[in-house]
């Protein structure tokens, strides 16, 4: 197994971007680095550096170490600072992922308010409304507001993701509003790719009639701004146009079976880093227990 001065040193030159400035950091010669970096080298088994006269860079592989040697390092500290009885500062690389629209709308506005706080966090945001593996990916932290496969994970709820069907005055002036499920089959509908039925709380199950189907969550709300159909929008999403008048509720007499929330999931580790901690307190200090929708 790699020393844990090795995997410190490793940590710094990519950091830092070279041998001599992380060598320094930690009280070595250049030789004494260097030295210890190709034994590192020799025992993960492949190259973690690409080294020229100029600088050193990150290989492929030395990319994907690097998050797993950071959480060791971590969680390491943690359990250092815990049998000494003192207080773990958050500090260190948080890597998160979440929905690109809820990230852009909901979480990117308070992240200096969160920096402000935790100077010693820095982030790795990745906005995808694909479902990207936390373990593969070595994520720290997902916001997710869909259903996740794997169970080896922690759940915090966030919040409710309350979703409504909406239309365009517009569209609803020119063709009239719908009064029970049953007369969507005579009107144009909009909806996400995988929504293929829509299920309301009175039993019934509607096949979407797909006039236009759509893979991202706010050109959905643009088409529907349009005029160019009915549909299904969360709230968190639709909020601002419906205060605005830009949509308006449909069939508000036949609500959704929807059960659906805003998760925050991590990996089921006995310890959890600080930098976790400080997160998941700070996003439930925002969104509970009103959310900023709702409000």
């Amino acid at each position: 197994m790699p020393d844990i001065l090795s995997l410190r040193l490793f940590l710094r030159i990519a950091a830092l971007g070279g041998i001599a400035a992380a060598a320094q950091d930690l009280s070595l010669s250049p030789a004494s680095a260097s030295a210890r970096l190709v034994k590192l080298e020799e025992t993960v088994g492949f190259r973690l550096f690409n080294r020229t006269t100029r600088a050193v860079s990150l290989t492929t592989d030395g990319d994907a170490f690097l998050p797993y040697v950071q959480q060791m390092i971590e969680t390491l500290e943690t359990g250092l600072s815990a049998v000494r009885g003192q207080g773990a500062d958050a500090e260190g690389l948080l890597r998160i992922t979440m929905p690109g629209s809820f990230g852009r709308m909901y979480i990117m506005p308070t992240l200096a308010d969160f920096h402000a706080r935790h100077p010693r966090v820095s982030l790795d945001l990745r906005l995808s409304d694909a479902v990207l593996d936390v373990v593969e990916g070595a994520y720290d932290l997902i916001i997710r507001n869909a259903p996740l496969a794997d169970s080896g994970l922690i759940m915090r709820k966030l919040a409710s993701d309350r979703r409504l069907l909406v239309a365009s005055p517009a569209y609803l002036k020119r063709y009239g509003s719908p009064s029970t499920p049953d007369d969507l089959a005579e009107h144009q509908c909009v909806s996400l790719a995988e929504y293929t039925k829509w299920k309301f709380e009175n039993g019934q199950t509607i096949s979407v009639p797909h006039s236009f189907v759509v893979n991202d969550g706010e050109a959905l709300r643009t088409m529907l701004e349009q005029g160019m159909g009915i549909g299904i929008k969360s709230i968190w999403n639709a909020s601002e146009s419906l205060k605005s008048g830009l949509l308006v509720e449909v069939m508000p007499d036949f609500p959704l079976a929807i059960d659906v929330s805003i998760w925050l999931l991590y990996p089921s580790r006995r310890i959890i880093a600080p930098k976790v901690h400080a997160m998941i307190d700070f996003l439930l200090e925002r969104f509970q227990p009103v959310p900023p929708w709702e409000c």
